[in-house]
């Protein structure tokens, strides 16, 4: 930082107080005051806010463009100036209102468009502006690689796949040898079930970028989406470092190294839950055997995982591991000598298609939670179905898993002889929605308080309907008969091109066709559905 910027970033505000006075000769003796210490034209302002930033004064950087911003109110070049530092920041919110002030002004300014669709992406704008932003960038400058690349993403956000395909085409045929423009090609290919297109672009995205752990990630997705642990699992372990993962930089500083295998005569394992509670749900069914071989060679296995689950998980495996724990905090853990988190557990077990623990129920509900619910729920004699029809709002794939409860409303309001029952907490407007749309839904969820309480309603149902989340997971790990509803380019766990699922053997998926396309799924579960209520009757 310049030593005079204090005394010129003073002037400037000084220049600026005048002007809103309405002191216009004041203003300008303040301006040719601040220009003696610095230049004050954009070239000028435009590097001194590049070399704030560069050296990580970052707050002084947007306090210099603010002030100018304020000054020029007519000035896109300003605008723009503020906008990019307040991204910079990582404020993408805040620096929409600049964007857009700049964007009425001169909406041809260089950079603008794609900035401002970066922010609308960033803060969960409208995919629809976000594209039709990047669409305007990209036919000012077709040869721009990086509008290509967003422009995928936001294509594909819009359900135009064809669109998005051609996209990430154009940024290979730019830049063959990015790494990232074939990622991206591999994306859009997986939207469109074209597999081995998808593995090929995936693999030269690896080759083309080697220590790049989201590349390999990526790959080590696709592997087992395809069934291919064997190479699925060794890449998967690459999403510690990440950028794009939501574990980055979320490992628990342990203090002990993670087990590669090596021997724990003596010592003691600790086995935490690491990713989100669907994760849980699936890969708890490991603790059995890893505790087996554990035992087996004279150590000790203890586990922790999250206090949403209440004593679900302690009363299903607790006569398996040495002690059990939700401890918050790395201070709280038992002793341990060695950690595994437990999505890491097929790794160590070897685990393949056929060596999956196939059997279920492998999770008890609580039984005295289990008689007050069928005491409840004793005088409905119809068919009772759970519901479930979106996921994480928060999760970067909702937008193409979700169906929505009024499509099921749509889809299940004719159907006689069933009993309709949210699994959806905290969705009441949702509920709502769908009991105006003509599918009386009841709705027990605000009595939940852990997944304890959930198992035990969704253990005296007869049927779970739900798209990929948690619930699905729940149903399945419960034994309980679920249909689940899944996107052309579903979670791994489901695979692909299967009616059943190999680790949940009571379940059956329904598929979309094609991309984006869930009325002939919905067709499918209601058929189906209406068969099962009239052998109910």
């Amino acid at each position: 930082m310049p030593p005079t910027f204090d005394p010129f970033l003073t002037f400037l505000r000084r220049a600026l107080a005048a002007q809103s006075e309405g002191d216009v000769r004041a203003s300008a003796l303040w301006l040719e005051a601040a220009s003696y210490l610095y230049p004050t034209d954009s070239v000028s302002i435009d590097r001194l806010m590049l070399e704030l930033l560069e050296q990580q004064d970052i707050a002084q950087a947007i306090a210099l463009v603010e002030t100018v911003a304020q000054l020029e109110p007519h000035s896109a070049a300003a605008s723009v100036r503020l906008g990019y530092a307040l991204q910079m920041a990582n404020r993408h919110r805040d620096a929409l209102a600049p964007y857009r002030q700049a964007l009425a002004i001169e909406p041809a300014f260089p950079q603008l468009r794609k900035n401002l669709a970066i922010a609308l992406n960033r803060t969960g704008g409208d995919p629809a502006e976000e594209r039709q932003l990047l669409e305007a960038a990209v036919a000012a400058d077709p040869s721009d690689f990086a509008l290509w690349i967003n422009l995928v993403s936001a294509r594909r956000a819009c359900f135009d796949l064809d669109g998005a395909l051609a996209a990430a085409r154009c940024a290979v045929e730019i830049d063959p040898n990015s790494a990232v423009a074939h990622s991206n090609l591999a994306q859009a290919l997986k939207e469109a079930q074209r597999w081995d297109d998808a593995l090929t672009h995936a693999a030269i995205a690896c080759e083309l970028a080697p220590d790049n752990a989201s590349l390999r990630t990526g790959l080590g997705v696709l592997h087992l989406l395809r069934g291919n642990y064997a190479e699925g699992w060794p890449a998967h372990e690459a999403r510690w470092n990440d950028p794009a993962s939501m574990l980055t930089n979320g490992r628990p500083p342990f203090g002990r190294p993670q087990w590669r295998g090596e021997s724990l005569k003596g010592k003691t394992l600790l086995v935490w839950g690491e990713q989100g509670m669907g994760d849980v749900l699936q890969f708890c069914r490991f603790m059995p055997l890893l505790a087996q071989r554990v035992h087996r060679e004279g150590g000790r296995i203890v586990w922790n995982s999250f206090g949403q689950m209440g004593a679900l998980l302690p009363r299903s495996f607790g006569e398996h591991v040495d002690a059990y724990s939700a401890a918050r905090e790395v201070e709280a853990l038992p002793p341990f000598d060695f950690e595994l988190p437990l999505v890491s557990a097929p790794l160590m077990l070897g685990t393949r298609i056929e060596s999956i623990p196939p059997v279920v129920p492998y999770l008890r509900a609580d039984a005295d939670l289990r008689d007050a619910w069928r005491a409840r729920l004793a005088s409905e004699k119809r068919l009772k179905v759970g519901l479930a029809w979106t996921g994480s709002l928060n999760h970067g794939r909702n937008r193409f898993r979700r169906v929505g409860a009024q499509r099921y409303a749509q889809a299940f309001r004719e159907i006689d002889g069933v009993a309709f029952y949210s699994l959806q907490p905290g969705a009441t407007a949702d509920v709502e929605a769908a009991r105006a749309a003509g599918l009386p839904m009841q709705d027990f969820t605000h009595e939940w308080r852990s997944f304890d309480d959930t198992a035990a309603f969704v253990s005296e149902l007869d049927l779970v309907i739900s798209v990929c989340t948690s619930a699905a997971h729940l149903a399945g790990a419960l034994g309980q008969h679920t249909w689940v509803l899944l996107d052309v380019n579903p979670y791994w766990t489901w695979m692909i091109g299967r009616r059943d699922s190999p680790w949940y053997p009571t379940a059956t998926l329904y598929r979309q066709r094609q991309f984006a396309q869930w009325q002939p799924v919905l067709d499918d579960v209601a058929r189906d559905l209406h068969a099962l209520a009239k052998l109910g009757a």
